[in-house]
């Protein structure tokens, strides 16, 4: 028999092992006489032509075990590194202070005898919350203060603040609401109450919260709802850290 006829007798048994569904074993790519498949019936040796039968699987050697090991190693994961990461409520900090008194005041303003955003003012016939402080004699803070301002054509009578920053509530309870009406139609409604160190956490959260708003509860059910401003925010960080800058503290 020539060579052409054992070559197209190979080819052939090749050719009839792929087409009734075998798989190809490694000596069909490799030479390798270990068979590594695992279907039924014989495997087809493309190097000699001869069919040999199926020999058991064979364990991989020590070699491929280490690199089996390396590529495990590296698709080590832990889950909770693809989770993100739950929302946190925001809880006072003693934060270093990075901005000078000079930076913080940039936003501020000294005005009948106490420090507060340049963007608000005492009067009853404006809406406002916001952080102020009075300074003594010689120089040291009187208690931060936080003061809510209602003015609007319905009476509220709200007795309570409730915060919602970040998505946590927060809330404060003022000691003396003052009221009263101003021309035929519009009513105000404001208080001024010092912090206290069971108000720490609300006053961290509002100087550091990313969004939020506050409403005012009132006794007839009809509440009032309002959101807090970037600005706002910004104006309670400037104060309470001016505040604590000049040795303030919430106690």
């Amino acid at each position: 028999m020539n060579q052409r006829i054992k070559t197209n007798i190979g080819a052939m048994l090749v050719f009839a092992a792929m087409t009734v569904g075998m798989s190809s074993c490694a000596s069909l790519f490799g030479g390798n006489p270990n068979c590594h498949c695992t279907h039924p019936g014989p495997c087809v040796c493309c190097e000699t032509g001869v069919v040999v039968g199926h020999q058991n699987i064979q364990r991989d050697t020590v070699a491929d075990d280490s690199l089996l090991s390396v590529l495990l190693d590296l698709s080590k994961y832990e889950l909770k590194s693809y989770l993100p990461e739950e929302p946190q409520r925001i809880v006072w900090l003693d934060d270093t202070i990075h901005e000078t008194q000079e930076e913080l005041m940039s936003g501020l303003k000294f005005k009948d005898g106490q420090y507060m955003p340049i963007g608000v003012t005492t009067s009853n016939s404006d809406n406002a919350i916001y952080f102020c402080f009075k300074e003594q004699a010689d120089g040291t803070p009187e208690p931060l203060r936080l003061r809510i301002q209602y003015y609007a054509d319905d009476p509220l009578q709200y007795y309570e603040a409730v915060f919602n920053i970040n998505g946590f509530e927060y809330r404060f309870k003022p000691e003396k609401i003052n009221r009263g009406k101003e021309k035929p139609k519009f009513y105000w409604e404001n208080s001024d109450d010092a912090v206290k160190a069971v108000d720490k956490d609300l006053v961290y959260a509002l100087s550091h919260g990313q969004w939020g708003e506050m409403i005012l509860l009132a006794s007839n059910g009809i509440h009032h709802r309002k959101a807090l401003t970037e600005a706002q925010i910004k104006d309670f960080y400037n104060v309470l850290h001016l505040y604590l800058l000049k040795g303030g503290k919430i106690d």
